[in-house]
């Protein structure tokens, strides 16, 4: 009987490590191709975020920033912090500057004093707004000179809302307002809460409000809203302009995350003719 006889093929330990290792390298470039898209997809995500909540901001700075009361914004420098003030208005409208004299015998209208105190006067084609008891009134806002007299900050211009006030005439305090205005008989009307600060202080923006008028502009400021934080850069600028030329506030807002950093500025014309 002739016997059988087998041949049995099988790997060395050279071969085994040799298909290991390929397929190392192979499993390790196929990651690298698959990854690259997951990770590029999550940097678009993560600097989109990162522009909407720039945007985000930035937008409603500029809006109030464009509301401002003629002549009130202010910018300080305190050691690393910088600090963005102005006055927001919520409506506005035109004082009667005289009687309607149709009845040269029976003036008819209060018309707004310049040269005693007054407490009232009547409005012109309705308040553009809201009014509410309690918030100001303001007519000729010049400067921020805190020398100086037409100034909001300082009050000389500035009275409180009394109850009783309509679209037709306001009531306030008294007051013998400084100067008349120069745009049509305007007056405007600010919320009770007061200024609005912005402070770009430790990495961080801030906006502060209820802590009320004060003639030189206030860095010590606590209890704000935090708005934004992981700020590589912010900044604030203001060109004033002048009473006929409008001023520019420039906004400038760099977020990070991770290796990600955007940055936005944003520009806001402030009307200056009080």
């Amino acid at each position: 009987m002739t016997g059988c006889h087998h041949n049995q093929h099988g790997f060395t330990l050279i071969e085994l490590i040799l298909v290991i290792v390929l397929l190392g390298i192979l499993g390790t470039v196929t990651i690298g191709i698959l990854l690259q898209p997951i990770q590029a997809f999550q940097d678009q995500s993560r600097r989109a975020s990162l522009v909407a909540e720039a945007d985000r901001i930035l937008t409603r700075m500029t809006r109030e920033v464009r509301m401002a009361l003629p002549n009130s914004v202010r910018i300080t420098t305190s050691g690393s912090d910088q600090f963005l003030e102005f006055i927001p208005t919520q409506g506005g409208g035109r004082y009667r500057a005289q009687a309607d004299l149709s009845d040269i015998n029976n003036p008819v209208g209060e018309s707004l004093n310049f040269t005693s105190s007054v407490t009232r006067f009547d409005v012109l084609g309705g308040v553009l707004g809201h009014i509410n008891p309690g918030d100001y009134l303001v007519i000729f806002n010049a400067n921020v000179d805190p020398d100086s007299s037409a100034n909001a900050y300082r009050g000389d211009n500035r009275t409180r809302l009394q109850t009783g006030s309509s679209q037709s005439q306001l009531i306030f305090e008294a007051i013998e307002f400084p100067f008349p205005s120069l745009n049509a008989q305007r007056f405007d009307l600010i919320p009770a809460t007061g200024p609005v600060t912005y402070a770009c202080r430790n990495n961080q923006l801030i906006r502060y409000t209820g802590y009320g008028f004060q003639v030189q502009q206030p860095t010590g400021l606590n209890n704000g809203q935090l708005m934004a934080s992981r700020l590589q850069r912010c900044e604030f600028s203001y060109l004033p302009g002048d009473h006929i030329r409008n001023g520019l506030v420039t906004l400038r807002l760099s977020i990070s995350e991770a290796d990600e950093t955007v940055e936005l500025l944003y520009q806001a014309q402030v009307m200056n003719t009080p």
